[in-house]
């Protein structure tokens, strides 16, 4: 008999485990109107106690990282969570540092599997704001390995007689990145400091990841390429004759090896080009100054 309700208890743990939103939820934030805007590249922390759900969402706007707090709740019947009003920046808003800050709530709804757990919804304008404001589209995957969306610029020294930290993915990336040759591909002369960047999957889909560094420093953690853009706005270092662009390949997919579509906005000026990694080497772009 005991042998027979252990596996029905694991089972059942597993499930009602998988009923929370407790981790690190990854997406990208599509905002809900014709014009062309970035989206929102965001990762969500949330832990859950009861109904009771607070956490906090980081996200990138422009060039710069914005950590807010969360607060709501999930009711685990209907599977739905729901987020109070935050302060996020408006879409329209020139940089982070001469931002205009609007009203949004939350509503998203859990769909666990064996495979993957996600978080789809939409963050919504209160009503004064309705026609001001369009909804934010997400749908966030969990995992368990989701670095942070802070760039931490050293590493932390350990102390002596104490044992190592838990490497996180982030740093497993970045020494693996280190390890690796730089193949550089081309030499785009760059007028202003800050670009726009649009990455897609170069051909079929097959599950191809990549992280993205700009100057050895990890500004995109791990993520999926498909025929829908990753947008994401960089600044480079103006005191730099060159900045770099790499390309790191977090696997080869099912046709090796890694290949994606770049496209790099200088102003009003458009660079296409193609980068491919390995598990041995990373595609690098030279960008460079042409003010200098």
């Amino acid at each position: 008999m005991k042998l027979i309700l252990l596996p029905a208890f694991l089972v059942l743990t597993l499930f009602v485990s998988a009923q929370n939103v407790n981790g690190h939820w990854y997406g990208i934030g599509m905002l809900q109107t014709t014009e062309q805007y970035n989206g929102y590249l965001s990762e969500m922390v949330l832990k859950q106690k009861g109904k009771i759900v607070s956490g906090e969402l980081n996200y990138y706007f422009q060039d710069s990282l914005v950590k807010v707090l969360l607060n709501g709740s999930f009711d685990e019947l209907t599977h739905k969570l729901s987020i109070q009003p935050f302060s996020i920046m408006y879409y329209r808003s020139p940089t982070a540092r001469n931002s205009i800050d609007c009203k949004m709530l939350g509503n998203f709804v859990l769909q666990a599997s064996k495979l993957e757990s996600v978080l789809t919804g939409s963050l919504i304008s209160d009503a004064d704001h309705r026609y001001t404001v369009p909804d934010i589209n997400f749908r966030f995957k969990k995992s368990d390995d989701t670095a942070s969306l802070v760039i931490k610029d050293e590493p932390v020294a350990l102390q002596k007689d104490t044992l190592p930290l838990p490497v996180t993915t982030e740093e497993k990336t970045i020494e693996s990145f280190i390890k690796r040759e730089k193949i550089f591909t081309k030499e785009l002369d760059i007028v202003n400091s800050s670009l726009r960047l649009e990455l897609y999957d170069n051909g079929e889909i097959d599950y191809d990841s990549v992280s993205l560094f700009l100057n050895n420093k990890l500004i995109l953690p791990k993520t999926m390429l498909t025929h829908k853009a990753i947008r994401l706005t960089i600044q480079l270092d103006p005191s730099l004759e060159f900045n770099e662009l790499s390309m790191f390949a977090e696997n080869l997919g099912r046709i090796p090896p890694n290949t994606a579509a770049l496209i790099v906005y200088d102003g009003k000026i458009r660079y296409e080009t193609l980068l491919t990694s390995d598990l041995s080497k990373s595609a690098t772009l030279k960008l460079k100054n042409k003010n200098k």
